[in-house]
């Protein structure tokens, strides 16, 4: 009899063979979607691939709004999530995903070839395996893109390199994990993270990653906290979506 394993005969199964199985299954199990920036060792602020200048036109958004607020004798000058977002030096105004069946079908194929020429070696088992693995969850989800366009298309994207030029360009700015500012976000902010992880779990049965771009201060404990920027990372590629922001002060449990 010829056993087989994800429709290879299970003497036909290598060294890569088992590579890819690992990886893949490793992903499959979990009940998130990998986490590009974390997991993948993805650091916006000091990858020196990130080596772009924000365009001139945002740069004179954010010299506009610096002015504005000299002008009103504001003591605090730095630009804040809220005005980031209102200005949209995040949004990808020309960002499109590609949903073509034929174009999908040829990435997998690409990337699954890949994976099965990653070397057994620490950095490639841990990083090497899970970003292609990563890519390839989300390209199986692009699939089912079309039937899921109308919620996930009312969210502007954004990517890497942008979000690592604002960081750069607002130092008093930080990206992190969701969790520690959960407790405190407002309302809208928790509605929206409740409906985009219900989707996601519809579209792949994964819940999504969620991170905040917030003041510097803000990530350490204090008295207050305002306006921060809600991502997402997409479930059908290595790029993010703008869920929000809110200038409205965040919650404070001692007021409960």
């Amino acid at each position: 009899m010829d056993l087989k394993l994800f429709g290879k005969s299970i003497f036909e199964f290598n060294r890569h063979n088992y590579i890819e199985f690992q990886g893949r299954s490793a992903l499959k199990t979990s009940n998130y979607l990998p986490d590009f920036y974390n997991d993948l060792g993805i650091n916006m602020q000091q990858n020196p691939q990130i080596t772009y200048a924000l365009s001139e036109a945002d740069v004179d958004k954010m010299a506009e709004e610096i002015v504005k607020r000299k002008k009103r004798k504001d003591k605090e000058i730095q630009i804040t999530p809220k005005g980031v977002y209102e200005m949209q030096l995040l949004h990808d105004k020309s960002f499109t995903i590609k949903t073509d069946e034929k174009y999908i079908e040829e990435k997998i194929a690409e990337f699954g070839d890949k994976l099965k020429m990653v070397k057994s070696e620490d950095f490639d088992m841990n990083r090497g395996v899970k970003e292609i693995s990563s890519l390839l969850i989300r390209l199986e989800n692009r699939k089912k893109y079309n039937q899921f366009e109308k919620f996930y298309s009312q969210y502007p994207y954004t990517g890497n390199i942008k979000i690592g030029n604002v960081l750069k360009a607002s130092d008093n700015l930080k990206i992190g994990q969701v969790a520690q500012f959960v407790a405190d976000l407002p309302r809208e902010a928790t509605e929206v993270m409740k409906e985009y992880t219900a989707q996601t779990e519809k579209l792949c049965g994964k819940k999504p990653v969620f991170y905040i771009i917030a003041e510097k201060k803000d990530f350490q404990k204090t008295e207050q906290r305002r306006d921060p920027i809600l991502l997402a990372q997409s479930p059908f590629g290595h790029f993010w979506q703008i869920l929000g922001a809110w200038d409205k002060e965040m919650l404070l449990l001692e007021d409960l």
